[in-house]
């Protein structure tokens, strides 16, 4: 079969171009240019998904290719690796853009037009980091295209001074991430403008001393901002993406960081010259899974503190993120291991990084899509003006739960079968690398704090009562247009969880036809030999003389347990004639429930907050 995928790329970038160029002329009439946006974009986006698909699933490997604009070539390389992260960026791209149509009336003072001249190329710019093939001229147009455009989107209510002054911020934060990249490889022993990643990793073998250690901590800095890593992302994350319109909030905390994923990854799995002893993966491993354990605490336990919805949301990004860089750090780590278990386990890990990035980017989008209705509804994003939403918004908030319940990690949703991948993997190697244990247990932990953010989240929103008394008119549910997004996405946090098998049995494959990743060759032998392989059991391995099973993840066994549960419940309740009777709720005393002796934010959780103080996030 021969498909030109870079041509198609090409043609999605022109219509993604052109898109910036036409739908804001019509700007002013704004359903119709939402319309023609989420058209553009979804066009686009069938043309990126069939790319990522032949890539994933039909091509057996790939090279880089040089495309030139007049006289200078810029290197591309669309792998299976690469097409995930194209598939990911696409989806969640139309999803947000329908979700825009509508939304997007919520801003009746401000002109549409920088919001859809920047969309289309904010997703033109993330589809550049994750298939140009350099660290320099393509890289930078990318880079650019990607930090500008979110900027515009991020300071959109710019008559808020304060959202100014946080984009301004954010502008300048990633700015300083490219200089440390750029910088990075220009460190390089005979590198130049325009060499593809190969190029810079054959150069890298060959150069001495310390540059290359200083040469991986600066590209290592440089995504790391991206990605929003402890301490980095608490400079700017949550003060950005808590102030974009609702699809741009999803697109920055469910897409845009894993590019900063994209490129740890590249570089301490890609870049590693075979020649030459440049890196020291056990240290590197060690390095970014502890930089992994305490992002994914800290993020939490500041998440925990917000009232604000989207400042929740957005901190408890970073403690996500820190599950997967903890994944990528121990996959790393035990990949170069001696004990035979402990390299075969790191491949759990190693699925459990791409497994994690989809699950997160399903669930956090559809979050931040949420909280978005919330706002669009009751026009306040404080949860301690909100509660009782469950009435005026009854699917909201079942799409709500499920988010909730996937993010936090409770079978059968999406959220448990990634997590357990990456815990059960630390866990079991800390029986011979003893820090991975103490960092599983701290994971473990975290999906705890992770529950209770959430409880709160829902429980703040949804349950209770509140609403109604801060809320000048009756909320009611959205339109199709903003919920058919979250349907698809909350159907896909069921799915996810039901059957991850599925998905790691594509990300197997992925890491198998990637050329030039370290754990290619190391995939492909042990698939051969059936020594790790994918079931409804989860991720399994086989050691000679033993097996384990890891990450087991079997939803449907745990929602039959839970149907024969309730079904045992109901017959021994109807078997005794017992009967329902609905009472008023008892008020503690109060005679009336209202605004005053309801629970608020500073209640809840509160000892639990006291507790973790020293992690910071503390509101007033």
């Amino acid at each position: 079969m021969n498909i030109d995928l870079y041509g198609m790329l090409l043609q999605a970038f022109a219509i993604l171009l052109g898109t910036s160029i036409v739908v804001p002329i019509v700007a002013s009439k704004r359903k119709l240019a939402g319309w023609l946006n989420t058209i553009a974009v979804a066009i686009a986006a069938g043309i990126l998904l069939y790319v990522a698909y032949v890539a994933i699933f039909v091509q057996s490997g790939a090279e880089t290719k040089a495309i030139y604009f007049g006289a200078q070539p810029v290197y591309f390389l669309i792998d299976a690796f690469s097409g995930f992260f194209i598939a990911i960026i696409s989806f969640m791209a139309v999803m947000s853009a329908l979700y825009s149509i509508d939304y997007m009336e919520h801003y009746k003072d401000y002109s549409l037009r920088p919001y859809y001249i920047n969309f289309p190329l904010f997703i033109l710019g993330m589809i550049g980091i994750v298939t140009v093939d350099d660290l320099s001229i393509g890289f930078t147009v990318a880079w650019q295209l990607m930090t500008i455009a979110s900027y515009f989107l991020i300071r959109f209510e710019y008559k808020e001074k304060q959202n100014v002054r946080n984009a301004n911020k954010y502008l300048i934060l990633m700015e300083l991430a490219w200089v440390f990249i750029i910088v990075g490889a220009y460190l390089i022993d005979g590198s130049s403008m325009g060499d593809s990643v190969h190029t810079l990793t054959q150069k890298l073998g060959a150069t001495g001393g310390m540059i290359p250690v200083l040469v991986y901590a600066l590209l290592l800095l440089g995504f790391s901002f991206k990605a929003g890593v402890f301490p980095f992302g608490q400079l700017w994350l949550p003060d950005a993406h808590s102030i974009a319109p609702s699809p741009v909030s999803a697109l920055l905390s469910g897409v845009m960081i894993k590019t900063g994923i994209y490129g740890i990854v590249r570089t301490f799995f890609w870049m590693i010259p075979h020649e030459g002893h440049t890196v020291n993966p056990l240290v590197w491993g060690s390095i970014i899974a502890t930089f992994g354990v305490v992002t994914l605490f800290i993020g939490t336990s500041q998440s925990l503190k917000q009232s604000d919805a989207k400042r929740l949301l957005a901190y408890s990004s970073i403690g996500q993120i820190g599950y997967i860089v903890l994944a990528i750090g121990a996959g790393l780590y035990m990949y170069h291991s001696s004990n035979i278990f402990v390299q075969m386990l790191s491949f759990v890990a190693i699925i459990g990084i791409l497994y994690h990035v989809l699950n997160h980017a399903i669930f956090k989008g559809l979050l931040f899509l949420t909280a978005g209705s919330i706002l669009y509804e009751t026009g306040t994003k404080d949860l301690n003006k909100l509660g009782g939403l469950i009435t005026f918004m009854p699917l909201s908030a079942l799409i709500a739960g499920i988010a909730s319940l996937s993010i936090a990690g409770v079978p059968p949703f999406s959220g448990f079968a990634s997590k357990w991948t990456i815990i059960s993997a630390t866990l079991l190697g800390g029986s011979q690398v003893y820090f991975l244990a103490l960092f599983g247990i701290i994971a473990l932990f975290t999906s705890a704090l992770t529950l209770a953010c959430y409880v709160k989240f829902f429980g703040m929103s949804f349950a209770s009562t509140g609403v109604q008394w801060n809320v000048a008119h009756t909320p009611q549910e959205v339109s199709w247009k903003m919920l058919v997004p979250k349907v698809i996405l909350a159907v896909l946090c069921i799915v996810q969880g039901i059957v991850p098998f599925i998905y790691y049995e594509t990300i197997m494959n992925i890491f198998k036809s990637s050329t030039g990743s370290i754990v290619q060759a190391s995939f492909n032998e042990l698939s051969a030999h059936n020594s790790v392989f994918t079931s409804a059991m989860g991720v399994t391995i086989n050691v000679p003389g033993m097996q384990y099973a890891n990450a087991i993840a079997v939803p449907l066994v745990v929602i039959i347990i839970v149907i024969i549960g309730f079904t045992v419940a109901y017959i021994v309740k109807k078997s005794a004639g017992s009967e329902e009777k609905v009472m008023p709720t008892w008020l503690c005393g109060y005679q009336d429930l209202n605004n005053n002796n309801r629970y608020k934010d500073r209640h809840m959780f509160a000892a639990l907050k006291s507790m973790l103080w020293w992690t910071g996030g503390n509101v007033k």
